[in-house]
């Protein structure tokens, strides 16, 4: 049977490391299921591609230890993913060094 994982309301979180502006985006990538999939299926160290990276909800995985390639071919959502990463980049997260965004 298929296990069921349910993921509690992230706007807090998105609210402390990314940019209003982030809220804007029409398919919002969920931090915790972005923070299980880089958890469960890459080590620190290994690079993390997101070929559609919109608001931005991979650079976590930079948080994480990870590097992390963001492309998005729409240009208004580059400023505030760029926004966001500095953001982000001030809170850490505990056990992990911070990766490298290219």
């Amino acid at each position: 049977m298929m296990e069921t994982i349910r993921f509690r309301n992230d706007t807090a979180t998105r609210k402390r490391l990314m940019v209003p502006e982030s809220f804007q985006h029409p398919a919002k990538g969920q931090l915790g299921m972005w923070a299980l999939m880089v958890e469960r299926y890459s080590q620190p160290g290994d690079t993390v591609l997101d070929p559609m990276a919109g608001s931005g909800a991979t650079l976590l995985a930079a948080l994480m230890g990870r590097s992390v390639i963001c492309v998005e071919l729409e240009s208004h959502f580059v400023d505030p993913m760029r926004r966001s990463w500095e953001k982000m980049r001030q809170h850490p997260m505990l056990g992990f060094s911070l990766g490298n965004v290219l």
